[in-house]
């Protein structure tokens, strides 16, 4: 079944060639024992202080050059002073860019770090769509998920299509114009009162603090994927370390589709998962309704008892990658309760917690005990 190739933009591009002459020109990390936990910890700390800053010292000093600016008022319109208009549109955007610059520039670096401290090397990974520098950057520069369907996957299947209009407007506007308007609004209708020159000022903190926040959310999400692509990698060595029948591998497949469906995004770590497994097929041009709940039970009518359980294993760890359960999920376990362990959602739920915690180690351990025991014959 052909798909057609996601195509990364210019920015996403840009971010790739940035992370990957990081990596470059970087010294190999000294083992200092502190665990990914800690380590990950501290550069959200790091990154939430600096950006902060970043965010503060333009907004002040686009505040302080408008002070020498006319007062800037759009009604009437026969007071409108054009090179005042002109004069701050050049401030803010020059602000503006300089901010997002550094803010990238420090995201990158902090991206770097965390991926080097759990051991995941920047390659290019051609087979995949998704490299890790590309799942970086995209982070960093908040370019969502792309809309890819592949092998006939459908992650939007379950999500209304104008409620996804909606949403991805907002997260690609959200940031820009966000700052813009903000330093526009204060401009407007604090530029004639008596307080201007204390009041505009606030946009140095606000811009700060969220700048701040954003940073923090960044890493935190990053920290997540780093994690689950940790388990994806280690769910495959295991898969790989055995010969498996063709039905086995079909149903591990439908496993991690159905997952992206109840996700709605198509994780570049559900990516990377899918084509690990697609890629032991010989036939994999002609699977079809890999998203289909009912193929998905259907597919345990031809493996014995121990391969079912490998399946609803893969399928309850794919749940955990976005570090939360959500309804259809939840739904979706109790459907497959006479065939799973009694305590199989409750050590999802506990690997839930470890990855949003950013404990590697411990997540890997809970790993552990979700997928299904096998003897070394």
């Amino acid at each position: 079944m052909s798909t057609v190739r996601y195509k990364p933009g210019f920015l996403e591009q840009w971010g790739r060639r940035v992370l990957i002459a990081i990596g470059s020109h970087s010294r190999k990390l000294e083992d200092s024992g502190k665990s990914f936990a800690y380590q990950s910890r501290t550069l959200l700390i790091w990154g939430s202080f600096w950006s902060f800053w970043i965010g503060f010292l333009p907004s002040i000093t686009f505040v302080y050059f408008c002070i020498y600016l006319p007062p800037l008022s759009f009604w009437p319109l026969d007071s409108l002073s054009y090179p005042a208009l002109l004069g701050f549109v050049f401030l803010l955007v020059l602000a503006t860019v300089f901010e997002f610059y550094l803010l990238f520039r420090l995201g990158f670096y902090l991206s770097f770090r965390m991926a080097k401290y759990a051991d995941i090397e920047l390659a290019e990974e051609p087979e995949l769509i998704t490299p890790i520098p590309g799942m970086m950057a995209r982070l960093v520069l908040e370019i969502p998920d792309p809309r890819i369907r592949l092998y006939g996957i459908d992650p939007y299947k379950h999500l209304n299509e104008r409620a996804l209009f909606f949403r991805t407007a907002l997260y690609k506007s959200k940031v820009f114009l966000s700052n813009i308007f903000a330093k526009l609004l204060l401009k407007v209708f604090l530029g004639r009162t008596g307080l201007r020159f204390l009041i505009e000022y606030i946009s140095g903190p606000v811009t700060g603090i969220w700048d701040s926040v954003t940073t923090y959310m960044i890493l935190y999400e990053l920290r997540k994927r780093i994690i689950t692509r940790k388990l994806s990698n280690a769910m495959l060595l295991k898969i790989k370390s055995k010969e498996r029948s063709k039905i086995f591998i079909e149903s591990s497949v439908r496993a991690v589709a159905l997952s992206i469906v109840y996700t709605k995004t198509f994780h570049p770590n559900f990516e990377y998962l899918l084509f690990g497994l697609i890629g032991l097929l010989p036939e994999r041009d002609k699977l079809t309704n890999l998203d289909d709940w009912t193929e998905f039970e259907h597919s345990f009518q031809n493996l014995t008892t121990e391969e079912r359980k490998w399946p609803i294993a893969i399928f309850a760890l794919c749940s955990s990658f976005d570090g939360t359960l959500n309804k259809e999920e939840l739904e979706a376990f109790r459907e497959i309760t006479e065939i799973s362990p009694t305590w199989l959602l409750d050590r999802v739920r506990i690997l839930s917690e470890t990855i949003r915690k950013g404990e590697l180690t411990e997540s890997l351990q809970w790993m552990e005990k979700i997928l299904p025991e096998e003897s070394n014959r």
